[in-house]
């Protein structure tokens, strides 16, 4: 009885604040809704609608590229970084803190910041001045709005997978390496043998995690570039927010399932991918 009186308060918290909010809009995305007349059941009309919405195309584009992009660069980079950190490096508990720091700044700071780096007269115009090469409107451009933003969110982020890695690495008996190097093998044959299958949890915690925060960006869009130029970086949950804004709860909820359903299929498939290969 104790231990059912401790979990309560989290178990109330989480059925008001996340379990009834998610079956109401569930209902909504249903509806005809705004907020104000009761909701007007529609089937799935909200659901038709979305798939031939250009808008809701194109956010659902952009979000797709945003998260190969992003999680294509940020585990690579990170697990990298934490290879090198792994070795006897002079002050390597300063890198760790250092390439840490981003994770734990907000995202609105770390979007502004790079707005202002990015602007025509900032410091990365000024950089590439200053070699002889020309500078770039970087956000205001269709095609290098949104990489600028999987820039700015790799940079904020590859630290935490930096870290996770690292521990990691740090796991792995060094016995493992010391029988490799005895039959023989090469720095990448340990590497591939040794290194990547102890990592495989890690890999696959780390790209769940990864790829459910990408699927869900906004603060930098918000910040950086307000879904624009010419819906450029509009992405799911923009989109999501955009129709919230113009009191379309119906539509706003089905983008939120929509969603939802994206990231549980994506998440089984890399647990059945990382079981099989197993």
């Amino acid at each position: 009885m104790p231990a059912y009186l401790l979990i309560l308060p989290a178990f109330l918290a989480s059925t008001i604040f996340l379990y009834i909010p998610m079956v109401f809009s569930g209902f909504w995305s249903f509806t005809k809704y705004n907020g104000i007349v009761p909701p007007k059941w529609v089937g799935l009309q909200n659901y038709q609608y979305l798939l031939n919405d250009p808008r809701f195309i194109k956010a659902l584009w952009n979000t797709v590229i945003f998260v190969v992009l992003g999680m294509g660069i940020g585990p690579v980079l990170g697990l990298g970084t934490a290879i090198l950190l792994n070795n006897k490096v002079k002050g390597r508990g300063f890198f760790r803190t250092a390439y840490f720091l981003p994770v734990m700044t907000s995202l609105v700071v770390v979007a502004t910041i790079w707005k202002i780096l990015l602007q025509e007269n900032g410091l990365v115009n000024s950089l590439l001045h200053l070699f002889g090469l020309p500078g770039h409107i970087w956000l205001q451009d269709t095609s290098t709005a949104l990489p600028a933003v999987v820039v700015t969110s790799v940079w904020q982020g590859f630290g935490f997978e930096t870290v996770v890695f690292l521990a990691a690495l740090q796991s792995i008996p060094a016995d493992y390496y010391d029988a490799a190097r005895v039959d023989g093998a090469s720095g990448w044959q340990r590497f591939r043998y040794v290194t990547l299958p102890a990592l495989r949890p890690t890999i696959l915690f780390v790209y769940i995690i990864g790829i459910i925060g990408s699927f869900q960006v906004f603060d930098q869009i918000f910040v950086m570039t307000n879904g624009g130029p010419l819906e450029s970086t509009r992405t799911l949950v923009f989109d999501l927010f955009d129709r919230f804004n113009r009191l379309q709860l119906g539509q706003a909820s089905a983008v939120a399932y929509i969603l939802l359903i994206i990231l549980a299929t994506l998440s089984f498939l890399q647990f059945r991918l990382f079981e099989d290969r197993g």
